[in-house]
Protein backbone atom coordinates (compact mmCIF):
# COMPACT_ATOMS: atom_id res chain seq x y z
CA UNK A 1 0.00 0.00 0.00
CA UNK A 2 1.27 3.73 -0.66
CA UNK A 3 2.49 5.23 1.78
CA UNK A 4 2.67 2.55 4.43
CA UNK A 5 5.59 0.13 5.43
CA UNK A 6 5.53 -3.43 4.21
CA UNK A 7 4.54 -4.76 7.69
CA UNK A 8 1.46 -2.84 7.85
CA UNK A 9 -2.12 -4.53 7.89
CA UNK A 10 -4.38 -3.59 5.62
CA UNK A 11 -7.75 -2.37 7.47
CA UNK A 12 -9.81 -5.84 6.52
CA UNK A 13 -6.84 -7.76 8.76
CA UNK A 14 -7.15 -5.14 11.71
CA UNK A 15 -10.80 -5.59 12.09
CA UNK A 16 -11.00 -9.40 11.29
CA UNK A 17 -8.06 -9.46 14.07
CA UNK A 18 -10.53 -7.33 16.38
CA UNK A 19 -12.92 -9.81 16.12
CA UNK A 20 -10.67 -12.83 17.08
CA UNK A 21 -11.34 -12.15 20.79
CA UNK A 22 -15.09 -12.39 20.70
CA UNK A 23 -15.43 -15.34 17.90
CA UNK A 24 -12.91 -17.19 20.14
CA UNK A 25 -15.04 -16.83 22.82
CA UNK A 26 -18.17 -17.54 21.51
CA UNK A 27 -16.24 -20.66 19.91
CA UNK A 28 -15.27 -21.46 23.55
CA UNK A 29 -19.18 -21.15 24.75
CA UNK A 30 -19.48 -23.75 21.99
CA UNK A 31 -17.26 -26.32 23.29
CA UNK A 32 -13.89 -26.42 24.45
CA UNK A 33 -10.81 -27.04 22.11
CA UNK A 34 -7.06 -26.87 21.66
CA UNK A 35 -5.53 -24.00 20.17
CA UNK A 36 -5.11 -25.78 16.92
CA UNK A 37 -8.41 -26.60 16.91
CA UNK A 38 -9.88 -23.45 17.20
CA UNK A 39 -7.26 -22.08 14.49
CA UNK A 40 -9.28 -24.85 12.41
CA UNK A 41 -12.88 -23.08 13.61
CA UNK A 42 -12.09 -19.54 12.63
CA UNK A 43 -12.35 -21.02 9.36
CA UNK A 44 -15.97 -20.30 9.25
CA UNK A 45 -16.04 -16.58 10.74
CA UNK A 46 -13.12 -15.75 7.28
CA UNK A 47 -10.20 -16.22 9.42
CA UNK A 48 -9.16 -19.20 8.55
CA UNK A 49 -5.91 -17.55 7.64
CA UNK A 50 -5.29 -15.93 11.32
CA UNK A 51 -2.03 -15.92 12.57
CA UNK A 52 -1.37 -18.92 14.76
CA UNK A 53 1.07 -17.32 17.28
CA UNK A 54 -1.37 -14.29 17.52
CA UNK A 55 -4.23 -16.89 18.49
CA UNK A 56 -1.96 -18.27 20.74
CA UNK A 57 -1.26 -14.74 22.67
CA UNK A 58 -4.86 -13.73 22.69
CA UNK A 59 -5.56 -17.06 24.68
CA UNK A 60 -2.99 -16.48 26.86
CA UNK A 61 -3.60 -13.08 27.40
CA UNK A 62 -7.83 -14.12 27.78
CA UNK A 63 -6.40 -16.75 30.23
CA UNK A 64 -4.22 -14.06 32.00
CA UNK A 65 -7.91 -11.81 32.28
CA UNK A 66 -9.86 -14.81 33.43
CA UNK A 67 -11.79 -15.12 30.53
CA UNK A 68 -10.48 -19.31 29.47
CA UNK A 69 -9.29 -21.23 31.35
CA UNK A 70 -6.54 -24.28 30.57
CA UNK A 71 -5.44 -27.54 31.10
CA UNK A 72 -2.68 -30.12 29.43
CA UNK A 73 -4.81 -32.89 28.13
CA UNK A 74 -2.61 -35.89 26.92
CA UNK A 75 -3.52 -37.22 23.57
CA UNK A 76 -2.78 -41.54 23.22
CA UNK A 77 -1.48 -40.29 19.66
CA UNK A 78 0.77 -36.91 19.73
CA UNK A 79 2.17 -34.82 22.28
CA UNK A 80 -0.05 -33.59 25.04
CA UNK A 81 -2.54 -30.58 24.19
CA UNK A 82 -3.55 -27.28 25.90
CA UNK A 83 -7.13 -27.03 25.92
CA UNK A 84 -9.06 -24.08 26.09
CA UNK A 85 -12.71 -23.67 28.13
CA UNK A 86 -14.72 -20.51 28.56
CA UNK A 87 -14.95 -19.11 32.26
CA UNK A 88 -18.11 -17.51 33.98
CA UNK A 89 -16.19 -14.17 33.15
CA UNK A 90 -15.68 -14.89 29.69
CA UNK A 91 -19.48 -16.05 28.90
CA UNK A 92 -20.27 -12.12 30.68
CA UNK A 93 -17.83 -10.83 28.26
CA UNK A 94 -19.29 -13.06 25.51
CA UNK A 95 -22.74 -11.56 26.46
CA UNK A 96 -21.14 -8.28 26.26
CA UNK A 97 -19.44 -8.35 22.84
CA UNK A 98 -23.14 -9.61 21.60
CA UNK A 99 -24.55 -6.55 22.46
CA UNK A 100 -21.89 -4.55 21.00
CA UNK A 101 -21.75 -6.20 17.93
CA UNK A 102 -25.46 -6.16 17.62
CA UNK A 103 -25.33 -2.17 17.99
CA UNK A 104 -22.33 -2.21 15.22
CA UNK A 105 -24.64 -4.90 13.21
CA UNK A 106 -27.19 -2.20 13.12
CA UNK A 107 -25.01 1.21 11.92
CA UNK A 108 -23.36 -2.04 9.50
CA UNK A 109 -26.97 -2.43 7.91
CA UNK A 110 -27.95 0.64 7.47
CA UNK A 111 -24.49 1.10 5.40
CA UNK A 112 -25.18 -1.88 3.10
CA UNK A 113 -28.83 -0.28 2.85
CA UNK A 114 -27.63 3.01 1.86
CA UNK A 115 -24.77 1.74 0.05
CA UNK A 116 -27.08 -0.27 -2.79
CA UNK A 117 -29.26 2.59 -3.26
CA UNK A 118 -26.61 4.87 -4.50
CA UNK A 119 -27.42 5.78 -8.32
CA UNK A 120 -23.14 6.30 -9.01
CA UNK A 121 -21.15 4.40 -6.39
CA UNK A 122 -18.25 5.87 -8.36
CA UNK A 123 -19.19 9.43 -7.97
CA UNK A 124 -18.29 9.78 -11.88
CA UNK A 125 -19.64 12.95 -13.13
CA UNK A 126 -22.14 12.95 -16.19
CA UNK A 127 -21.18 13.38 -19.97
CA UNK A 128 -22.04 17.34 -19.40
CA UNK A 129 -19.58 17.38 -16.51
CA UNK A 130 -22.21 18.25 -13.96
CA UNK A 131 -23.51 16.36 -11.53
CA UNK A 132 -23.49 12.00 -11.38
CA UNK A 133 -25.61 9.96 -13.74
CA UNK A 134 -28.60 8.95 -12.84
CA UNK A 135 -28.69 5.18 -13.07
CA UNK A 136 -25.18 4.22 -13.60
CA UNK A 137 -23.61 1.00 -12.42
CA UNK A 138 -20.65 1.28 -9.74
CA UNK A 139 -17.40 0.95 -11.55
CA UNK A 140 -16.11 -2.64 -11.99
CA UNK A 141 -13.68 -2.62 -9.22
CA UNK A 142 -16.93 -2.22 -6.47
CA UNK A 143 -18.76 -5.07 -8.38
CA UNK A 144 -17.82 -8.64 -6.94
CA UNK A 145 -15.01 -10.17 -9.74
CA UNK A 146 -17.50 -13.09 -9.81
CA UNK A 147 -20.89 -13.10 -11.30
CA UNK A 148 -22.18 -15.30 -8.97
CA UNK A 149 -25.30 -13.91 -7.02
CA UNK A 150 -24.73 -11.33 -4.57
CA UNK A 151 -24.89 -12.02 -0.53
CA UNK A 152 -28.25 -13.05 0.94
CA UNK A 153 -27.83 -9.95 2.91
CA UNK A 154 -27.42 -7.86 -0.40
CA UNK A 155 -30.59 -9.18 -2.04
CA UNK A 156 -32.76 -8.54 0.91
CA UNK A 157 -31.92 -5.31 0.86
CA UNK A 158 -32.57 -5.15 -2.89
CA UNK A 159 -36.36 -5.61 -2.25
Amino acid sequence: MPGYPENTMTGQEVERRALLTPVLLLLLAERQGHGYELVQRLGAFGCGDADQAHVYRLLRGMESSGEVTSHWHASESGPARRVYAITQQGAMNLALWFVRLGELHGTLHLFLERYVQLEDVGGRAGRDGGSPRVGTRPPDHARPSDHSRPPDHMRRMRK
